[in-house]
């Protein structure tokens, strides 16, 4: 650990996912890289999540957020690729895809919307019959009426990936400040200059703000920001549970929920969505709703043994979207937070685009919907 006091090219406040990838690409074009983080590196959401790169499953439209997270998914095959070269760890990338089962009345029509929309727009989607599903997915329940396959839709371990980034960013000559809270950036003529922290003061000409949940602690020059911009935390219960045979290869949503089989025989099971601050709690009723939601897909996980439950924080904007690019007052100061349920998704494009706002000033992913000046002008600050 360098003293905190040292001089930067790049500061990066939070250490989750999104903030070791791009300290490790900035690292790699030879930038001296700092991260600083307020507890252990990635123990918050990026450790939580489920792993899921389901950004077709999960699509209501077609938008400029659909464009970004398939574009990310996409890369992803490459990425875990680079990750394995450079770490040694396999971040468990699967491509088996995706299934939506449709359960009930509701459940038809609102594939049905999905199936027509997304056809429309020439995605790579796939209806099953309920014996297509079977022949992929003995273990689903016989109420199943047909279902969604999303074959574009793919997976990894986001605790092994979280482990593999940051250890790539480490051996890529980032240092790490950990156990210290970045309490404010410093600015001068509208430029970027320091961080102040727990520790010490940072000097960085570029601070990345990667924060998550954390994001409402920012300051600049003492003032905080208006409560427009702030990240809401929302928990998320999960439950890991014994996988029988014969064991699922495919995510599978339905309405309620979802499962995700892990190598290794067991399955995650998720999840809630509460507003709760930041209590991150397990709780009877939320793990209780998750396995009824989970035997309603699979019945035969009635009898299986718990592995883990856990709970974790997501990053929530106002808009579901996340805060990417720069401050429209501030030079030197990016943002890279609320990525909310897609952190995970998001991390190789967020982690591309970053590094070349960095290093080029410009970035080959249009970024220009997902700017903070999107929100409430009266953010800005004079600097």
């Amino acid at each position: 650990m360098a003293p905190a006091s040292s001089q930067f090219d790049a500061a990066i406040i939070g250490g989750g996912v999104i903030g070791c990838t791009i300290a490790w690409r900035l690292s790699q074009a030879g930038m001296r890289v700092v991260v600083i983080e307020r507890g252990e590196i990635g123990q918050e959401a990026s450790w939580a999540a489920g792993g899921m790169l389901a950004p077709l499953a999960e699509a209501n439209r077609a938008d400029a957020f659909l464009d970004l997270v398939i574009r990310s998914c996409a890369m992803y095959g490459d990425f875990a690729r680079e990750l394995r070269e450079m770490t040694g760890i396999d971040i468990a990338y699967r491509t088996e895809g995706t299934l939506y089962l449709a359960l009930s009345d509701a459940d038809e029509e609102e594939l049905e919307h999905r199936w027509q929309w997304q056809c429309e727009a020439g995605l790579n989607i796939k209806k099953l019959n309920a014996d297509d599903v079977r022949n992929l997915e003995p273990a689903v329940t016989p109420t199943l009426r047909w279902a969604l396959r999303f074959p574009d839709d793919h997976q990894v371990d986001n605790r092994q990936l979280m482990v593999a980034v940051a250890a790539a960013a480490k051996k890529a000559s980032a240092t790490f400040l950990l156990h210290t809270e970045a309490h404010d950036i410093v600015s001068s003529n509208s430029q970027v200059s320091a961080i102040t922290t727990s520790q010490g003061t940072v000097q960085a000409d570029t601070v990345i703000f990667a924060a998550g949940c954390w994001s409402d602690s920012l300051t600049i020059n003492g003032t905080r920001v208006k409560n427009d911009f702030l990240v809401e935390p929302v928990r998320g219960q999960m439950i890991a549970l014994e996988m029988p045979e014969p064991r699922m290869q495919h995510v599978i949503y339905s309405s309620n929920g979802y499962l995700v089989p892990r190598h290794g025989g067991y399955v995650i099971a998720g999840s809630t969505t509460e507003k709760v601050g930041y209590d991150k709690r397990v709780t009877a009723s939320g793990i209780a709703s998750i396995i009824d939601h989970a035997i309603e897909i699979a019945p035969n996980l009635a009898a299986q043994s718990v592995r883990e439950t856990w709970a974790g924080l997501r990053p929530k904007t106002k808009d579901e979207w996340p805060i990417l690019g720069t401050d429209p007052g501030i030079k030197g100061l990016i943002y890279a937070t609320g990525h909310y349920r897609n952190g995970i998704l998001l991390t190789p494009l967020t982690g591309q685009a970053i590094s070349e706002l960095v290093t080029r000033g410009e970035s080959t992913v249009n970024l220009t919907p997902f700017n903070v000046a999107r929100f409430d002008q009266d953010l800005r600050r004079s600097a």
